[in-house]
């Protein structure tokens, strides 16, 4: 892949820092297996009714990661934008709230141009737009799984991660990969879910399904520090408008989303409905019915 431009020397730095880490988080033999890993930036995302939430991002292989990362420093870069950001988050760039107020010198011409072209940037490379919706009021129309109140996957949050985990790990298996490639995955830091979290995505690791040996290592990290997750926060926030528009028919579809799938960057979007969470807790009830016979208690959903 040619860049579009030559790389500042400030994104040369941030990339050359970036690798850097990555190659100590997941301790790559090489660069050549470093560069060919495959990574999934993955944010999280709820329309403005709170109907639907979603977790979603990007899977790219660790060079095209790269290579966007220069591009997406570049065009975030102070001096081409009305007014410096911190990290770029698309819902406040859409409406134009937080670092993208009218009042700090942005407008909405300046806002969308800037979403056109990181939507460019991204549709330049091989890269897969994932995302996993689960409706809100269906969910929460579900009775506790255990006496104790415990919900199905432990919380709304941790319910859609699990999902998103072993939907991208499914992916991968059916598709026939090389039997030791695996995902290594990059969340959004939110703290309070952190804790389960991990070891929910051990369990995913440790099951008997085919795909668990397709997940790889789980990474939080800021979305300032860590410029991948903006992507993720853009892709996240275009699966979640195309979902909600598909499921509750409302309007067309956004040109931004298009654009990405005109360039074959839409790898997998679906959501859950009321049938399918019923045939979940269902099963996921009878199972813990049986690990309590067993004296064995298990959090995934899967």
């Amino acid at each position: 892949m040619v860049r579009a431009s030559q790389p500042s020397i400030e994104a040369t730095r941030e990339v050359e820092s970036f690798l850097a880490l990555a190659h100590a988080i997941h301790g790559y033999r090489s660069e050549l297996e470093m560069f060919a890993a495959i990574h999934a930036y993955m944010d999280e995302s709820v329309d403005k009714q709170e109907r639907m939430f979603v977790v979603g991002g990007f899977v790219a292989r660790s060079d095209a990661w790269t290579e966007i990362l220069y591009e997406w420093i570049d065009r975030i870069h102070p001096h081409r934008l009305p007014n410096p950001i911190k990290a770029f988050h698309m819902t406040d760039c859409e409406t134009g709230q937080g670092e993208f107020r009218d009042q700090l010198g942005w407008n909405r011409e300046t806002r969308k141009q800037l979403i056109i072209d990181l939507i460019d940037i991204i549709s330049r490379h091989i890269i897969g737009l994932f995302a996993v919706g689960l409706p809100i009021k269906e969910y929460k129309a579900l009775d506790p799984i255990t006496p104790d109140g415990t919900r199905l996957g432990y919380s709304q949050y941790h319910f859609i991660f699990q999902a998103a985990i072993a939907y991208l790990a499914g992916e991968l298996e059916d598709d026939d990969f090389p039997a030791h490639e695996t995902i290594a995955f990059f969340f959004d830091r939110n703290s309070p879910y952190e804790t389960w979290a991990n070891r929910l995505h051990k369990e995913l690791q440790n099951s008997a399904h085919p795909w668990s040996r397709r997940i790889g290592p789980l990474t939080f990290a800021n979305k300032e520090q860590t410029r991948l997750l903006q992507v993720a926060d853009l892709g996240v926030y275009e699966g979640m408008k195309y979902i909600t528009n598909s499921v509750y028919s409302e309007g067309r579809t956004r040109r931004s989303f298009e654009k990405l799938a005109e360039h074959h960057c839409v790898l997998k979007l679906q959501a859950f409905n009321a049938d399918n969470l019923k045939e979940i807790f269902e099963f996921k009830k009878a199972r813990l019915a049986e690990m309590a016979k067993q004296k064995t208690v298990g959090g995934s959903i899967v």
